[in-house]
């Protein structure tokens, strides 16, 4: 889009593209202060999404935090160099060969970040975020953002946090489940106690175990349009009827598990005390996965939440994994390491509106009730949503008709020859104010 503005005084000597030159939001923006910013966008955004209604009702909200690399230049402002292995996980150096070419050095920053999402992964809402130091521990700065959520839209917005074992904190879990009602899911570490303790009551006879299937992320839904006819809707919903009589039927008639084949074991102990920095009881969930050879292993997940059955609590626990697809696309398709400048204040800028503007998409696929782009690459997203129609919208007297351009062009070779000196007038005049707006624009 283009805009023609005068400007705000007489001294302007090329036209202006836009009400304020790019040179100045540029300045704008490297003056605003980091922590300026990020107060605003951890209060607006989801306070904007608030008033939209696209809150989902069950409150799941995803926490993590990724590196953000830039390029290996000492003028980035509160950047780190760290080792990584070719994942782009970061490794102890005093415990790598440095050597080895897998591991590298790269100067980065940490992203943190809260997504809302629901089961059926309709829609990906990043509702506060925070850029720090690579060095930073991104635990404290977690349930930073959860207090700034809560104080953003108030208590009941967020229900239930998902994190991973790296932002695990029995003491913060215990906070925001007094002090908020949050309940937190958390995978716990082979070397904590409470996880050995969990895994010495599986051994007890009277331990119970019941089968699990996984509730697998929903594929990628076929491209429909947006309003299909009365007749396909009804067939649709008459397919997905049968099918789901099907489904029912084949799982009371399915049989035990078959000895050989891989399967999942669940087994839950509630009010469990023996983790000393938590100062609230706890509900585990032991996921035991058997291969064809009878082996296992064990996993263990807890949560403060008193009233989820395993299932519910495993089948939670997975919905995190749908955070790594959201960095993939903000990195590789909406350039949020696309820095313009070394400047800490505009390095928070880059990522901050990049994460807006992929948010008001998400929001904006929700509204149009297109979720099935939602997990589509930018790219492709803006291929679909782009119109494929040309029309020629003609207005007389408060009225508008609306001809394509065979159609308009048919008219116009028929128009008696008193009136197409009107009309070629009219066209010129059009001509001019959509396609000589910038007659002397300043160079790129």
């Amino acid at each position: 889009m283009t805009l023609s503005c005068p400007g705000f005084n007489d001294k302007n000597d090329y036209d202006r593209q836009t009400p304020c030159d790019q040179d100045f939001l540029r300045k704008f923006a490297r003056d605003t202060e980091a922590e300026r910013l990020h107060t605003w966008f951890n209060r607006e955004v989801p306070r904007c999404l608030r008033s939209l209604k696209l809150l989902d009702a069950e409150g799941l909200l995803v926490g993590d935090a990724s590196y953000l690399f830039v390029p290996d230049n000492p003028g980035y402002e509160s950047s780190e160099v760290l080792w990584f292995d070719e994942h782009n996980h970061p490794v102890d150096a005093e415990k790598v060969d440095r050597s080895d070419r897998r591991y590298q050095l790269r100067r980065c920053y940490k992203l943190v970040i809260l997504i809302h999402l629901n089961r059926q992964l309709d829609f990906f809402l990043v509702l506060a975020a925070r850029v720090v130091s690579g060095r930073r521990h991104e635990c404290p700065i977690l349930y930073g953002l959860v207090d700034e959520l809560v104080k953003a839209v108030g208590r009941g917005v967020m229900k239930t946090l998902i994190v991973d074992r790296g932002l695990i904190d029995g003491a913060q879990i215990g906070r925001i489940k007094q002090q908020y009602g949050i309940d937190t899911v958390v995978p716990l570490r082979t070397n904590m106690d409470l996880y050995a303790d969990i895994i010495g009551l599986t051994r007890s006879p009277d331990f119970r175990w019941e089968p699990y299937v996984s509730s697998a992320t929903p594929p990628l839904p076929p491209i429909s349009t947006p309003h299909p006819p009365l007749r396909v809707q009804k067939r649709e919903a008459k397919r997905q009827q049968t099918l789901a009589q099907r489904k029912a039927k084949a799982a009371v008639e399915k049989p035990a598990l078959v000895a050989g084949l891989p399967h999942t074991l669940l087994g839950m102990e509630r009010d469990l005390r023996s983790w000393s920095d938590c100062p609230i009881p706890l509900t585990a969930v032991v996921s035991r996965e058997v291969n064809e050879q009878g082996e296992y292993k064990d996993r263990v997940i807890v949560t403060s939440s008193s009233s989820l059955t395993a299932h519910e609590i495993r089948s939670t626990y997975e919905l995190r994994t749908a955070i790594e697809e959201r960095h993939r696309q903000y990195k590789c398709f909406w350039d949020l390491t696309h820095m313009h400048s070394c400047a800490f204040s505009l390095v928070v800028n880059q990522a901050l509106f990049v994460l807006l503007a992929y948010t008001l998409l998400q929001a904006h696929l929700r509204l149009r009730k297109r979720a099935e782009l939602n997990r589509r690459t930018r790219t492709s997203a803006f291929g679909l949503l782009t119109p494929t129609l040309q029309v020629v919208a003609v207005y007389y007297r408060q009225r508008f008709c609306l001809f394509s351009l065979a159609e308009f062009a048919g008219i116009l070779l028929t128009l008696e020859d008193s009136a197409r000196p009107k009309l070629n007038e009219k066209i010129r005049r059009i001509e001019k104010n959509l396609y000589s707006l910038l007659e002397n624009a300043r160079p790129p």
